[in-house]
């Protein structure tokens, strides 16, 4: 973000004398989002009295879904010449998001049900996402044939984005702790866990602009958003070793309502 905050503050050092304005907004959006959750369980350091002493089991899944976002904007944008052809634009934003991704692991191990302990069990999870928050750099520009095809005061443009994102992964799982003998019928033990992820993401994006009068823009926008994946481990000490991940990437359509100053 202090990256795009300093080029901001250059482009104005160098066409101070230009319009210049703010703007405000809020949209709509439809998403669709795909998220990739690994496991493994290494049983490589456990003691050695325990069953599944030396294998490593790993396992993973994908889930999807599609759903509707909202959210609100505010915005700087500075033309970079007289006839407003070009011009560049900082924005930040608050999104909120609905729905939840749900996946399965299909499990590993050398049971059946793949649910002893020291397998990979076969987990039930899902991905909810809450909000997020971003910092978008725009470059504008208005061609002559986009101007000859719908009128003066339209323009195309691309953005880059940084975004952070808070989601929460739900974990449901029917396992057995025993790690000394083999779990029969009523000796698995059902739980969920959850854990509070933070993705830190990039965005990439474009859309046409048309102004409505003299302040009111509407937009129309695509764009496509890849997660940092996240990583980080379950257990450890003397029990089996865990590493797990989360990654995922979003694909979307926004609307937005722009009301500059």
């Amino acid at each position: 973000m202090m990256i795009v905050i300093a080029m901001m503050i250059g482009v104005s050092e160098i066409a101070v004398a230009q319009n210049k304005s703010f703007y405000a907004g809020t949209f709509v959006g439809t998403e669709h989002v795909n998220f990739e959750h690994a496991k493994t369980v290494d049983n490589t350091d456990v003691p050695a009295n325990y069953l599944q002493r030396g294998n490593i089991y790993s396992t993973s899944a994908s889930a999807s879904e599609s759903g509707f976002s909202t959210g609100f904007l505010v915005g700087y944008r500075l033309d970079l010449d007289p006839s407003n052809t070009f011009d560049i634009g900082l924005e930040i934003d608050v999104q909120f998001h609905g729905g939840a991704a749900n996946g399965m692991f299909p499990g590993d191990g050398q049971s059946n049900s793949r649910t002893q302990y020291g397998e990979a069990w076969p987990d039930k999870w899902s991905v909810k996402r809450n909000n997020s928050y971003g910092a978008a750099l725009m470059f504008r520009v208005s061609p002559s044939f986009m101007v000859s095809l719908l009128g003066a005061d339209t323009g195309i443009y691309i953005l880059g984005r940084v975004r952070r994102l808070d989601a929460d992964l739900i974990v449901n799982y029917d396992g057995c702790f025993n790690p000394l003998e083999l779990c029969g019928p009523g000796e698995f033990d059902p739980g969920t866990d959850s854990h509070d992820e933070t993705f830190y993401t990039f965005t990439v994006g474009a859309g046409i602009e048309k102004m409505i009068g003299d302040r009111l823009g509407v937009r129309g926008e695509l764009h496509h958003t890849q997660y940092g994946k996240e990583e980080w481990e379950a257990f450890s000490g003397e029990e089996a070793r865990v590493p797990i991940s989360l990654d995922g990437s979003e694909t979307g359509f926004s609307v937005k309502a722009i009301l500059y100053f």
